[in-house]
């Protein structure tokens, strides 16, 4: 086989991000929703490794709010001029962290009695009353004053003078289970009523993706979507609610065609023998790019429009491809792990699902690919 070379391939791998396609999930999903609900848009873990500030740069005409996790990820935003409110959902490390939050404006989500105190007495030092929202734990047992705490959460509430309670949230720990979501909402409500009998006034939001489309009942105030935006489906149940766009391709090029023998065998441990002399491809990449170890002998990709499949183990950064069934492949040519070729297309929920995880865990994996292309 003579090689030929193109002029310039400086990418071995890229993630292709379709931004058009995030803002056509959170425009499909403005219909989907009353008019007089509100959307959070969840960019935390840089915008599921979508990058963060574009994301937020394509979302922020259609959408209410931030919410972030970290406080370099509320830095980033500030810095590319977004002026939608950040709720920073996880707990600061340091004194400089609260008084960073309070001076560049940032919403703190409230997770304890004891940082309520914190930032309460830190805004009375500046001089200053603060937004926050109030995180009720109601049966997730991770961030957030516990639901039974309620009546100590009102008397600390009713002490503090400078916090300005805007909202007030839960997460639910299994969406797919409605009887127990219904009794975390029914928690929820319990906390929520006792503030508002108190004179608090407040927006609410418990809906996470699912949650969003499963069950209407608890769209409250706002909605807090993270997975649909980037147009991937946190479970099948819910595929037929609402069309959505995969907004990422992960892509790859051939770097190599060969010859194997009838009976030889192809990659570590030799789990895979040829039947009959065949032809394969190697990509650069693997398991250090984010394809799971679990895709050996299982998984396949996308070359010329057509699925083929991956042979042996997937090594740290090559895997092999079968090639038999496709005609005239040359070095160069585009690989698709996720996305669309043609006709043809691999999503991350199949991904998560031959790998036996969660679309959340692929997403994330794939943030290990540096190189980005924004469509």
């Amino acid at each position: 086989m003579q090689i030929n070379l193109k002029n310039r391939i400086s990418n071995r791998c890229w993630l292709e991000i379709d931004l058009n396609a995030i803002r056509s999930n959170a425009a499909n999903l403005r219909k989907f929703l009353k008019s007089e609900v509100g959307i959070i848009a969840v960019v935390k873990s840089n915008a599921y490794e979508h990058g963060i500030r574009e994301t937020a740069e394509a979302l922020s005409e259609l959408i209410d709010i931030f919410a972030v996790s970290s406080l370099s990820e509320a830095s980033e935003l500030k810095e590319c001029g977004i002026d939608k409110p950040i709720l920073f959902l996880s707990n600061p490390l340091g004194d400089e962290d609260i008084s960073f939050i309070i001076e560049e404006g940032i919403m703190p989500a409230i997770n304890s009695i004891e940082f309520l105190e914190l930032f309460d007495e830190k805004a009375r030092h500046l001089g200053v009353k603060i937004p926050v929202h109030i995180k009720i734990d109601t049966g997730m047992s991770r961030l957030g004053v516990g639901w039974e705490e309620s009546d100590s959460l009102l008397k600390a509430l009713l002490k503090s003078k400078h916090l300005d309670v805007q909202g007030c949230f839960t997460h639910f720990a299994h969406a797919e289970d409605i009887d127990f979501t219904r009794l975390q909402a029914e928690r929820f409500q319990h906390s929520r009523d006792l503030l508002k009998e108190h004179g608090y006034s407040f927006v609410s939001h418990l809906a996470n993706s699912s949650t969003t489309l499963r069950m209407p009942s608890l769209w409250y105030d706002l909605v807090r979507p993270g997975l649909i935006l980037y147009g991937v489906y946190p479970d099948s149940g819910v595929k037929s609610r609402i069309k959505i766009a995969q907004a990422m391709s992960f892509k790859t090029r051939l770097i190599e065609i060969k010859t194997v023998k009838k009976g030889n065998s192809i990659g570590y441990c030799c789990t895979y023998k040829a039947s009959s002399d065949m032809k394969i491809g190697i990509i650069p990449v693997g398991y250090s790019q984010g394809i799971p170890w679990s895709f050996s002998n299982r998984g396949s990709v996308l070359l010329r429009s057509k699925r083929v499949s991956i042979l042996g183990r997937v090594s740290m950064d090559q895997t092999m491809v079968d090639l038999r069934d496709i005609e005239d492949a040359q070095i160069g040519d585009e690989v698709v792990i996720t996305g669309k070729q043609g006709t043809e297309e691999i999503r991350i929920e199949e991904l998560a699902e031959l790998s036996n995880t969660i679309p959340y865990e692929v997403l994330c994996g794939l943030g290990k690919v540096k190189d980005r292309v924004y469509l």
